[in-house]
Formats: C-alpha cells, structure tokens, sequence
C-alpha cells in the first residue's frame, strides 16, 4: 500500500512532519517521490483525455452552431416562398438544437473548469515534489556529512594508535639503546675487577708462600744448632 492514498492526501501531506517521524527518512521520502511520479503521471493522463473530450465536444458545438445556423437560413427561405408552416418546422428544429447546444456547451464549462483545477493540481503536485526533492537532497547531504565526519574521527584515532604504537616504538628504542650502553660501560668495569681480584689472590699466594719459606728456614736453623 502507498504511503498516499489520493491525490488530495499528497497535496495535503506535511512532508516535513512525514519524515521527521520516519525511521528511515532517506527511505521514505525515496517512496514519497516515487509514488507522487506516479500520481503526476495519472493526473496528466486524466488531464490528457479531458483534453481530448473537450476537442471532440468543441467539434460538436461547431457542428450543432452550423446546423442552427442552417435552419435558420431554411426558415429564412420558407418565409420568402410565404411558407410560414415549413419555417415553424425550421425554427422548432433549431430550438431543439439551441437546447442540446446549452447542454453542450454547459459541459464544456464544466471541463474547462475541471481542466483548470488539473493544471492548479498539477502545479501544487510539482511543488510538493519540488520540496520533496529538496527535502531528500538536504537528509543525503547532512548523512554523507555524518559519514565524513565519522571516517574523519576514525581516522583521527587511527593516526593517534599509530602515533603511540610508534612513541611505545621509540621508547622500547631508546631502552633498548640505553641498555646496550650500560652493558657496553660495564664491559671495562668487568675487565677492571678482574684483573683486581687476580691481584688480590697473587699477593694472598705470595704472603702465604713467604710463610712457609720462613717456617722451613726457621726449622733447619733449629736443626743446625742442636
């Protein structure tokens, strides 16, 4: 089922109200042009064969004016040849179609103003369309906005991550960096403390040696003077 039901309704509708309430507003209004298209295609299809009626009834009056015209003129001619009984015939004739000219031509006001009030529909189903139109453009514009704002904040966090991954990068760098200098500067400190503790042992093997030398000339002086 459409959204409309009759011309009237689209004419009458609040398309602000209409889409302000919708779901899905790009969706909606897509459906209102649509069937409004529809419904301007049935009005001109309406107005085109009232045009057509009209012509054809235009044609007629043409015809039923000649043929009044026609019995005038017979009436007229009666009336010289002092035939009054066939010029009564003649002008009754004519009243008859005087009558079913009335009519006719009473119809052809009705159509001309039923055509007036197609072209008044016509124009207002156009502006409503027109509006529409304007209305769905605006809800594309303000979604596509939405959307480059969205890839533009998610960019933004995009470059942010890859602005601390690389900083994270950087520091694990320069830890790293920092690391290899200790160990480097440690590197002579180790040779140092070394070479240190093998003096340290040498002199410690050298006091004991000296001691034993001592010990061993002391006993043979011993020795020697028993």
């Amino acid at each position: 089922m459409g959204i409309f039901s009759r011309l009237s309704d689209i004419l009458n509708a609040n398309i602000t109200s209409i889409l302000d309430k919708a779901e899905d507003p790009e969706k909606m209004a897509r459906l209102m042009l649509q069937e409004m298209e529809e419904t301007l295609v049935e009005v001109r299809s309406d107005a085109a064969r009232l045009i057509a009626d009209k012509k054809e009834s235009e044609r007629r009056i043409e015809n039923l004016e000649d043929q009044i015209k026609d019995w005038t003129n017979k009436a007229t001619l009666a009336l010289k040849h002092n035939r009054e009984d066939l010029a009564r015939q003649a002008l009754a004739e004519k009243q008859k179609l005087l009558t079913h000219l009335e009519e006719k031509q009473a119809f052809q006001e009705e159509m001309e103003a039923q055509l007036g009030k197609y072209d008044e529909d016509i124009a207002r189903l156009q502006s409503t369309m027109k509006e529409a139109r304007k209305r769905l453009d605006s809800i594309r514009l303000r979604k596509q906005v939405s959307q480059n704002r969205l890839k533009v904040h998610e960019q933004t966090r995009e470059d942010k991550r890859i602005r601390h991954e690389a900083r994270f990068e950087q520091m694990e760098r320069d830890l790293d960096a920092l690391d290899s200098k200790l160990e480097a500067d440690g590197l002579g400190l180790a040779s140092l403390n070394d070479e240190l503790a093998a003096l340290e042992i040498t002199a410690s093997v050298d006091a004991e040696l000296e001691a034993l030398k001592a010990g061993i000339a002391q006993e043979q002086s011993e020795k020697e003077k028993a």
